[in-house]
């Protein structure tokens, strides 16, 4: 039997990563003959598209996860393929199915939904099926009949023990990006959350399968691991554990955490420090009566004092808002963004509300006065505390927050801009994003799609507003300073997320002189107007103390990473000469046409050769330096 598992992902990244279908198949392997395939497709794939892609591979099931950002989209693909084939058996899973599957198979014409975890109901199906060629009802499956949908009992939580890995099976192929599954359930109870799929009980993935996994992953030289567990340090000792088991079998991937900040201690905050980890913390509110709302208790001394430790101890960190909770509204969104920023995270990630059907906050709509979009992604319209105006509002300072903040990489430099130009956090942003829209004529529409953006697009934009605030307030004084701090940390940021530069091991020590080379794909070449190791040894820059102390004498920097550091030097005039110079067209001797010694040029040539800075000319095809 062939089957076909297509999986519509968000977007395009190392995340996308189809291991929900890949978890289904993996209990098949040695025990079911059958022959099964995952599709992976994007938002750019229309529904027509992908309903011939699946055609194509002549399946007799096809087997859909679906959540709130496929689930139109993958339901129009379930009716093309039905239409056009109407024997093929459509079974459909996920989020979205579990929560609603009568509106699923009514919406898709599917034939049955699995709802909750769905490895041993996938298997007995496939199993059940193999024999008879008829779908059966199964505790966990809800069927399409010719009397209506049936539903069959439900199907008790999974036992880890029993689910075998798609990593360690192969049918996930470990590459750059891995999604880890470490444990299942959530003991938390969050009105507004479908995590667990409602469980509340945390059952762990074995500690020999993940470190089995571990030795996989890092054999094949993954270098992100996303941890699949919204709350990893919880209880803390079980953090401890994970952490201990990364330090000691994948020490150099770079892990991505989501934490429960109340149960972060100093000794877990350290472990964290010694690995290349960056972790996310859900904050959600600041205000006391929304945190009552939706069941979310939150100690704001704590959590201060954990973000103030992970701080110090030099651990990168992100932080979750959401705007449109019940009981809250603009201004304490706004106030709950000024805390939040005030912990200088190096990410802050804004949503807006969206009540999914199959939690608690979906059956309280009447009780808020929340009007939602009725369709995924579910949407908060309107409440009794947020009108549409004020969400609109809000929309905007998440979308300028995401811009100038989290692409524009202003962690390092935004607290010396507030300090320049005297505004708040709140204020600033609401600025900046009014000025895109009416100075520069960016359409709303373009502003709130950040997706859209890239981070060397935002640049200009960052320095734009800034000549723009400091014009008005007459400190022309501090321009340049200004928009040195803002290139310093858009490089560095740039270099670190970007390759590595490599030392050439080898190449040849004659001719280099007379030799067409190029610069580097990821050494990039920055000119300030001051000399950037004076910025550079101020630390925490005050600009106007900075430009009494120095002049803008100006200077060419070069940024570029080797292993985890950054390398950012201040060039002599010959080094700066030879680096711009080399774009694949001119030879180091036609670069200084007369003006250094042949001895003297190839040596610095040489250097810039075994650094990794020049490669030859022939290697990089059409490429532009920077």
């Amino acid at each position: 039997m062939k089957i076909v598992l297509p999986t519509l992902h968000v977007r395009r990244s190392p995340q996308a990563v189809p291991l929900a279908a890949a978890n289904l198949v993996a209990t098949l392997v040695n025990c079911i003959d059958s022959d099964c395939e995952l599709l992976d497709f994007f938002p750019d794939n229309s529904a027509e598209e992908i309903s011939l892609i699946i055609l194509s591979c002549k399946p007799d099931m096809v087997a859909i996860p679906l959540y709130s950002w496929n689930r139109q989209t993958m339901l129009d693909v379930s009716l093309r393929l039905k239409q056009k084939n109407p024997s093929i058996i459509l079974i459909a899973g996920g989020p979205e199915a579990t929560a609603d599957p009568d509106g699923v198979i009514q919406q898709g014409k599917v034939d049955a939904v699995i709802q909750g975890e769905g490895e041993i109901t996938f298997r007995e199906v496939i199993e059940l099926f193999s024999k008879s060629g008829q779908l059966t009802l199964l505790p966990g499956l809800s069927l399409s009949t010719d009397s209506g949908i049936q539903h069959g009992p439900k199907r008790p939580f999974a036992d880890p023990e029993e689910l075998p890995s798609p990593w360690l099976t192969g049918v996930l192929r470990a590459e750059q990006g891995v999604l880890w599954e470490v444990a299942r359930g959530c003991p938390f109870q969050c009105s507004y959350c479908f995590d667990g799929l409602g469980s509340t009980t945390v059952r762990t993935i074995p500690t020999a399968r993940l470190a089995a996994e571990l030795d996989l992953f890092s054999a094949a030289g993954v270098d992100q691991l996303w941890v699949l567990d919204s709350s990893f340090n919880v209880p803390t000792r079980r953090g401890k554990e994970l952490l201990s088991l990364l330090a000691g079998r994948a020490p150099d991937i770079h892990v991505h955490l989501e934490a429960k900040i109340e149960h972060l201690d100093s000794e877990l905050i350290q472990m964290t420090a010694l690995l290349p980890c960056s972790i996310q913390v859900g904050l959600q509110s600041t205000q006391p009566q929304v945190l009552r709302a939706i069941h979310r208790p939150l100690n704001i001394e704590l959590y201060t004092r954990q973000l103030r430790e992970l701080s110090e101890a030099g651990v990168t960190f992100g932080i979750d808002l959401i705007f449109g909770l019940p009981l809250d509204d603009l201004s304490g969104f706004r106030d709950s963004l000024t805390i939040a920023l005030s912990f200088r995270p190096n990410h802050i990630d804004l949503f807006p509300l969206a009540v999914l059907p199959g939690t608690k906050l979906f059956d309280q709509k009447a009780e808020y006065g929340i009007i939602a979009e009725t369709c995924a992604p579910y949407r908060i319209l309107s409440s009794d505390s947020w009108s549409t105006a004020d969400l609109d509002r809000a929309y905007e300072l998440a979308a300028a927050a995401d811009l100038f903040y989290n692409l524009g990489r202003a962690v390092g430099f935004f607290e010396v801009l507030l300090q320049t130009t005297g505004l708040e956090p709140v204020q600033f942003l609401e600025k900046f994003a009014n000025w895109m829209m009416v100075e520069q004529g960016v359409f709303r529409s373009v502003l709130l799609d950040a997706e859209q953006w890239r981070p060397e697009e935002i640049l200009p934009m960052q320095e734009g507003f800034i000549q723009h605030l400091l014009i008005n307030l007459d400190r022309n004084d501090l321009m340049q300073a200004a928009l040195d701090l803002i290139r310093y940390h858009f490089h560095y940021a740039e270099s670190l997320l970007g390759g590595e530069t490599l030392p050439l091991e080898e190449f040849p020590q004659e001719e280099v002189w007379t030799k067409l080379w190029r610069l580097a794909p990821d050494v990039r070449l920055v000119p300030f107007s001051y000399e950037i190791l004076d910025l550079l040894e101020m630390g925490e820059v005050d600009l106007e103390e900075f430009t009494d102390l120095f002049r803008p004498v100006g200077s060419m920097a070069l940024f570029m990473r080797q292993g985890e550091e950054i390398l950012c030097e201040s060039l002599e005039e010959d080094f700066s000469t030879l680096l711009r110079g080399c774009d694949g067209t001119r030879s180091p001797e036609q670069i200084f046409s007369g003006a250094v010694s042949k001895s003297s040029g190839s040596e610095v040539v040489r250097f810039a050769i075994a650094e990794g800075m020049l490669i030859p000319a022939e290697e990089i095809d059409g490429a532009d330096s920077l």
